[in-house]
């Protein structure tokens, strides 16, 4: 038996159909946003933090890494028109995170908020800073930065750096839990760590649990 469809009805339909390939299309391109402003952020934070660690000048930094040494020219011409300053240190920066075991390497900021987690991971504010007695909370999304957690076991290192100097802790747990029942309490005289994300990693949408790593800190305060 056939089904007829009037015209309206297939007009609705198409309406409906191309919506729905429009939507797509959209979700893919702030997605692909997201990706490259995070890169960006990563990129030229990290240039910033090394170059003001190792106290060099950032723009002259990223040149050299980039170029090498120019040849020497009398001859003075211009190809190009001239690049756009390179983006400052953003203040609300805490650090580099590294595991290198599992191959992590992401630039820290302050907060944890949506924008800051589209950038880098998040320290969450008021807890302690690396170092410093107390918990040293971080989070990141499990589907971008903080994804090769996955394969974090016991015993790892963790090093986060700052100004201030290099910090390492090494993990002592590793739990699965429910969002509610995260415990950030830590001795005022210890220094401790702890590291989220979502579980499972796998999940599509909003993931219903946490990864927590707890770690502490192997250098004396």
């Amino acid at each position: 038996m056939r089904i007829r469809v009037k015209s309206g009805g297939r007009s609705l339909l198409n309406l409906a159909a191309n919506l729905l390939i429009f939507a797509g299309i959209a979700s893919i391109l702030v997605f692909a946003w997201a990706l490259l402003d995070g890169a960006y952020y990563q990129y030229t934070q990290r240039v910033q933090f090394e170059a003001q660690v190792a106290d060099v000048d950032p723009g002259m930094a990223k040149e050299i890494s980039v170029s090498g040494p120019r040849p020497q020219s009398n001859t003075r011409y211009s190809l190009l028109p001239g690049l756009p300053k390179f983006p400052a240190r953003d203040p609300l920066l805490i650090g580099k995170l590294e595991v290198p075991r599992i191959g992590l390497s992401v630039m820290v900021r302050e907060g944890v908020d949506d924008a800051t987690l589209r950038r880098a991971a998040g320290h969450l504010p008021s807890t302690a800073l690396p170092g410093e007695p107390g918990n040293l909370v971080i989070l990141g999304h499990r589907d971008t930065y903080f994804r090769s957690l996955r394969d974090l076991e016991q015993g790892d290192a963790v090093t986060v750096s700052t100004t201030r100097g290099r910090f390492t802790y090494e993990i002592e747990s590793i739990q699965v839990v429910e969002p509610d029942n995260i415990d950030l309490a830590a001795p005022a005289s210890e220094a401790v760590a702890t590291f989220i994300t979502c579980f499972p990693f796998k999940y599509v949408g909003p993931a219903p649990r946490r990864l927590v790593a707890r770690a502490r800190l192997k250098q004396p305060f």
